[in-house]
């Protein structure tokens, strides 16, 4: 499955990932895990496709007291953003700023350029 490839190819920045929610019908799937990382910080992911199409995610990193380093999300409630409904929480939830639609790897690579810059 993609989502473990995903993982397995940032290993160098992962400690253990705990897979919460797995499930495949047809082309949808339901995907949630917990993945801790090298400074012990946490991503947790949502990855939702269903079979009209459409998919619904959030990738949430918190540090290590459980504040919100960045969340991207596609929830349709804030239209303001350029790029709605895909969209960032960047610390605060009301800080939020445009995003393109994003997938595990492209925020694995992110917090990956972060922790080696």
């Amino acid at each position: 499955m993609i989502f473990l490839d995903t993982i397995r190819k940032h290993s160098e920045i992962i400690v253990k990932y705990d897979i919460q929610k797995f499930r495949i019908a047809g082309i949808s799937y339901q995907f949630a895990c917990k993945i801790i990382l090298t400074n012990h910080t946490q991503v947790f992911v949502r990855d939702y496709l269903f079979s009209d199409g459409s998919r619904k995610y959030s990738f949430h990193w918190q540090d290590t007291e459980g504040h919100c380093i960045i969340r991207w999300d596609n929830a349709p409630h804030h239209q303001s953003v350029y790029s709605f409904p895909y969209h960032k929480h960047l610390g605060k939830e009301e800080d939020v700023t445009d995003s393109q639609p994003m997938k595990l790897e492209m925020v694995l690579e992110y917090i990956r350029e972060q922790l080696t810059s």
